[in-house]
């Protein structure tokens, strides 16, 4: 089949590499050498949007932001300009549900599919073809566009409608984010009382604590040394702040997410926002004393 694929960067890459495998695929990104990373392995490299859309009617996203992905969309040579009826958009972005909801329904009004369908599980779960997709849409889109996805993922889940996608991943984030904080906050009293950080992720990963930081984060990013995550302090502010959004229009109180999201100031603070989230290592680090990193 012939696909398109918009935004290959930290995880746009993986997920069109594994659409390469089993289809023809058209790209288009902003970075010449994440084209020619793919031209080199077959891919089609298209100069706008609008000419990746005059190849292919599956077209995929994967963006920083719903901003973005209008001006994708509706922007000069959008593929607004060129994307043929009964088409199908999915946005594997980290978007604003509300924002996804109103481009639904312009593009639903010419007759183009428009569907969430963000991802969760890092570069490695991309990777290795069993990264969390959840969509948002009609279960008859769903359907008719799951067969597709099965070549990027295993873990595919229908999540509701239209936006439920994308609500569903900003409440991950957050939750990733305050997992994150608690899990650096404990770990740095653990190793002030003297115990070896290594054991104290071992154990505590198999033990009721366990999360992404003990799973993942802490071990292949932080005590490796490796110190990149491939995941910006600035991505993860952003996401928290969509799920803020959903709080207070919802006048859902949030404490906890509140919370985290100053103590990632801090790391932003001194880091900015393009530093890795590994960084929030060395804001433990220096708050406490403890040395986590070997």
């Amino acid at each position: 089949m012939k696909v398109g694929f918009i935004g290959l960067g930290n995880m746009g890459k993986p997920l069109a590499e594994r659409l390469l495998r089993n289809n023809e695929l058209f790209v288009h990104d902003l970075d010449q050498e994440n084209l020619e990373y793919f031209t080199n392995r077959g891919a089609t490299a298209c100069s706008t949007p609008s000419e990746l859309a005059s190849n292919t009617s599956r077209i995929f996203l994967c963006l920083p932001t719903s901003a973005i992905v209008e001006k994708v969309i509706n922007g000069e040579n959008g593929l607004l300009t060129t994307v043929a009826k009964d088409s199908f958009i999915i946005d594997m972005t980290t978007g604003e549900p509300e924002i996804t909801r109103q481009i639904s329904k312009t593009l639903y009004s010419k007759k183009i599919n428009f569907i969430d369908a963000p991802v969760s599980g890092g570069p490695k779960g991309a990777n290795q073809g069993n990264i969390a997709i959840m969509v948002g849409g009609t279960e008859s889109q769903f359907a008719k566009i799951k067969p597709l996805m099965d070549d990027i993922s295993s873990n595919i889940f229908y999540a509701g409608k239209i936006g439920s996608g994308h609500s569903i991943k900003a409440g991950n984030n957050l939750l990733n984010l305050i997992c994150r904080m608690a899990t650096f906050e404990v770990i740095s009293l653990l190793v002030k009382d003297g115990v070896d950080p290594k054991k104290a992720v071992e154990i505590i990963q198999k033990s009721s604590g366990r999360n992404y930081a003990t799973e993942i984060t802490l071990p292949d990013n932080i005590l490796s040394g490796k110190m990149v995550q491939g995941f910006s302090t600035g991505l993860m502010k952003k996401d928290a702040g969509v799920a803020t959004k959903i709080a207070d229009s919802n006048k859902v109180e949030i404490p906890l997410g509140k919370l985290s999201q100053e103590l990632l100031k801090n790391t932003i603070d001194e880091f900015g926002e393009n530093a890795d989230m590994s960084n929030v290592a060395l804001t433990y680090e220096k708050l406490t004393g403890a040395k986590i990193r070997p």
